[in-house]
């Protein structure tokens, strides 16, 4: 049940297109009358999740007869090693709360895209089809599973975030609808560097570090480091001060 390709576990992991989704579709726009009102409200929401099931976790792995509990009823969502260590959740709403915190909505969309699209393909394709194995048992076949999904998933996202907000520094077209490269060359090496991230990634600090952590903060600062180097724009356009979260109109 906790081996190979989990199903349930990774349709889990999907759900977490909503944040990108709700980044992008600003559904919270002047709510409360605050300026960044839906980044505002993920962040919230985000951590108040977080720090709900970093508790849960500290119970769980504390009191054998709740984690005995815990593991009967959501076990198909765990992995077996995950008992003895916090579970892959926490790490991976901790991404999220960064992301959306610290970045502008563009990359926050794209780093996240990268793990949700990413990593439950490359579990899947390497499970399934993997048959040249590196020391660390992950597959070619799963590297690629990982890079085409994520990276056409991006370029996606990239052209719906060109139409719906023209003046986005990953805009993908010009003002003649000319196509623009840099940005989706920019795209694709930032997704080989999650990709890499995911094979190389390990899991320490009993489970709160991991590739569910690590995928879309190197995502996110490669995003914005190439952003930088290669179009016209300041640091200061890839930092969202925190301070400003709850700022009002």
């Amino acid at each position: 049940m906790n081996s190979g390709f989990n199903f349930f576990r990774k349709i889990w992991h999907v759900l977490g297109l909503i944040i990108p989704v709700t980044l992008f579709f600003d559904p919270f726009r002047d709510a409360f009358g605050l300026v960044f009102a839906t980044r505002a409200i993920l962040v919230t929401l985000l951590a108040a999740l977080l720090v709900a099931l970093f508790v849960l976790e500290l119970v769980r792995l504390n009191h054998s007869g709740f984690e005995n509990f815990f593991y009967k009823y959501f076990g198909f969502l765990m992995k077996e090693s995950e008992r003895q260590r916090f579970n892959g959740t926490v790490p991976y709403f901790f991404a999220n709360f960064l992301v959306v915190l610290f970045f502008p909505a563009e990359v926050a969309i794209l780093a996240i895209l990268f793990l949700v699209i990413g990593d439950p393909f490359a579990a899947f394709v390497g499970s399934k089809y993997g048959k040249h194995r590196f020391y660390n048992g992950k597959s070619l076949e799963g590297i690629i599973g990982f890079l085409v999904p994520a990276f056409l998933f991006s370029v996606l996202a990239l052209f719906l975030i060109t139409k719906s907000h023209p003046g986005s520094f990953l805009a993908i077209t010009g003002p003649q609808t000319e196509l623009l490269w840099t940005p989706i060359v920019i795209v694709f090496f930032s997704v080989v560097a999650a990709c890499v991230t995911e094979f190389f990634a390990n899991t320490t600090a009993k489970g709160l570090v991991d590739d569910n952590l690590l995928i879309p903060i190197v995502g996110a600062v490669v995003l914005s480091v190439l952003s930088l180097l290669y179009l016209d724009y300041t640091p200061m356009d890839f930092f969202f001060d925190p301070q400003a979260l709850y700022i009002q109109k």
